[in-house]
C-alpha cells in the first residue's frame, strides 16, 4: 500500500462533515457519527458515508482517552471502505509518534537528561512514559494504553504496552502506520480548506524543501506530495539511530520550532494567536488577502481548544475561519461541523451541532447554520472579552472566554443583555 495524494478540490454538489481532536475517545467519534448528516454506523460497527458526503477527520486521533486504538482502526476501515469519500488529516499527536521506534532504540530527543538515558538498558517502560509526557504531551498516553489492552483481553503488563506501542508504528502492517499512510495535510471542497492547525503568512504557499506556490491547490498538492513521500522513507526505514533519518522533515514540519513552542510554516502545528482576552483571532490580513485571492472564503481547523461549541469567525475581507478542537471541553461528544457546498467557488451553509456544559452545570443542545453572505452576531466579541459561540434554544447567547491553561467559562445570557459588540481582531498587528 502506497501513500495517497489525495485531490485537494471536489466539484461536484456536496456536504462535507467534519471532527478533529477525538484524541482517544471513541465516545467523541461515535456521537459525531451519530449526528452528522450523511453518515452512519452499520451493525457491525463501520461507518458508512452516503455518495454525496465527504467525512473529513481533521486529525489527533489518539493519546488522551482510553480507545486511541479503537479510534484509528474505525478510521482505518471508514477510508478503506470509501476512500474517494473519507479524508485523514494527520495531526502533530498522530505524526509525532514516528519517533518512538527510533527513540526507544537509543536515538533520544537532546532534551533527555543524563538519567534518562539511563533508562535505555532495561527500563523501557519509564523511558517511554518520559517521552510521552516530557515531548508529546502526552501524559495519560501510557495508562490510556494499558486501559485498552485490558480491554481487549490482551496482556498488559509494563512491558506489553511498550510492544503495543511499537507493533502499532511498524510497517507494513502497524495500525497507526497504516493510518498515517493513508493520512494527508490538507484538503479543499470548493471554497473551504480543511488542515489540522492554524497558520500563519510563513506557511502559506510553503512546502519544506520543495518550491513555493502562489496558488492553493498546487500548495495543497505539493504539501500532500512531501507528506506522503515522507511517510515511504519511513516506510523504508523506520529505525535509525546512527544518524538522522531522512523522514525527519515531516517530525519537524508537524513540532514546534526549538526554542520557539511555536512554527508559523507549518499548518499542523501553526495556531492562529490570541486577543487581550484570549479569544483566538483572524489570521493577519496578508494571509487573508492571500487566501481569499485564490477563492478561499473559509478555513476549517482543529488544534486548538475552544471549548465545547467551535469558534467561528468573520473578517471584513469575507473570510470565515472555524476553530473546532473541543478536546479540553466539558463535555465527550464529538463536535459536528458541516458545510454544504455547491461547486468550487461555493462557500456553501456552515453548520454546527455541539453539545456545551455551562458554569452552572446545565448541559444545552447548540445547533445552528450560517449562509456565507448571513449577518450574524457569532464570532464577536462583549466588551469585557467573552466571544459569542452561537445560541442555545431559548434564545440566549452562549460566551466563551479560555483563561490560563485552557481554563474555559461558558455562560449564557439573553441577547438584549450582550451589550456593544466587537468584531475579532486580526493577526496583522500587537
Amino acid at each position: 500500500m502506497t501513500s495517497p495524494v489525495t485531490s485537494t478540490v471536489t466539484s461536484t454538489v456536496r456536504r462535507v462533515v467534519h471532527v478533529s481532536d477525538v484524541e482517544g475517545s471513541f465516545n467523541r467519534l461515535q456521537t459525531f457519527v451519530e449526528r452528522a448528516p450523511g453518515l452512519a454506523f452499520d451493525g457491525d460497527g463501520h461507518i458508512i458515508v452516503d455518495d454525496d458526503t465527504t467525512f473529513v477527520f481533521g486529525g489527533d486521533a489518539i493519546d488522551r482517552g482510553p480507545w486511541s486504538r479503537r479510534v484509528v482502526r474505525t478510521l482505518i476501515d471508514a477510508k478503506e471502505r470509501a476512500p474517494d469519500r473519507v479524508v485523514l488529516l494527520g495531526g502533530n499527536r498522530d505524526i509525532n509518534k514516528l519517533r518512538l521506534p527510533r527513540e526507544l532504540a537509543g536515538a533520544l530527543p537532546r532534551k533527555a537528561p543524563p538519567e534518562v538515558h539511563a533508562l535505555l538498558k532495561d527500563q523501557k517502560p519509564e523511558l517511554l512514559r518520559w517521552i510521552l509526557s516530557h515531548t508529546m504531551g502526552a501524559q495519560p498516553a501510557f495508562e490510556c494504553r494499558r486501559t485498552e489492552l485490558q480491554a481487549e483481553g490482551a496482556a498488559a503488563a509494563d512491558d506489553d504496552v511498550v510492544a503495543s506501542f511499537l507493533k502499532d508504528l511498524l510497517p507494513p502492517d502497524g495500525d497507526h502506520f497504516r493510518f498515517l499512510q493513508l493520512a494527508q495535510l490538507g484538503f479543499r471542497c470548493g471554497a473551504t480548506l480543511f488542515v489540522h492547525g492554524g497558520f500563519a503568512d510563513e506557511a502559506l504557499g510553503h512546502v519544506p524543501g520543495g518550491p513555493t506556490f502562489d496558488d492553493v491547490d498546487g500548495w495543497l498538492h505539493g504539501l500532500n506530495r512531501f507528506y506522503a513521500e515522507q511517510i515511504a522513507r519511513y516506510a523504508r526505514s523506520p529505525v535509525v539511530t546512527a544518524a538522522e533519518p531522512d523522514w525527519m522533515d515531516i517530525v519537524l514540519y508537524q513540532a514546534p520550532k526549538r526554542g520557539t513552542g511555536k512554527n508559523p510554516e507549518s499548518v499542523v502545528y501553526g495556531r492562529f494567536g490570541s486577543d487581550p482576552w484570549n479569544n483566538p483571532r483572524l489570521p493577519s490580513s496578508s494571509s487573508m488577502a492571500w487566501l481569499r485571492r485564490h477563492g478561499i472564503r473559509r478555513v476549517v481547523v482543529g488544534h486548538t481548544p475552544c471549548g465545547d461549541v467551535p469558534a467561528v469567525l468573520r473578517s471584513e475581507q469575507d473570510l470565515e475561519i472555524v476553530i473546532a478542537d473541543n478536546s479540553r471541553g466539558r463535555v465527550d461528544e464529538g463536535v459536528v461541523v458541516s458545510v454544504e457546498c455547491a461547486g468550487d467557488d461555493d462557500a456553501g451553509v456552515l453548520g454546527i451541532d455541539a453539545v456545551t456544559c455551562l458554569d452552572d452545570d446545565s448541559r444545552h443542545r447548540v445547533c445552528f447554520t450560517l449562509g456565507r453572505d448571513e449577518v450574524t452576531d457569532i464570532g464577536r466579541v462583549t466588551t469585557d472579552g467573552r466571544l459569542v459561540k452561537g445560541f442555545l434554544a431559548d434564545g440566549r447567547a452562549l460566551l466563551f472566554r479560555s483563561d490560563e491553561s485552557f481554563v474555559m467559562r461558558q455562560t449564557a445570557v439573553p441577547r438584549d443583555e450582550l451589550g456593544p459588540l466587537l468584531p475579532p481582531v486580526d493577526d496583522s498587528g500587537v
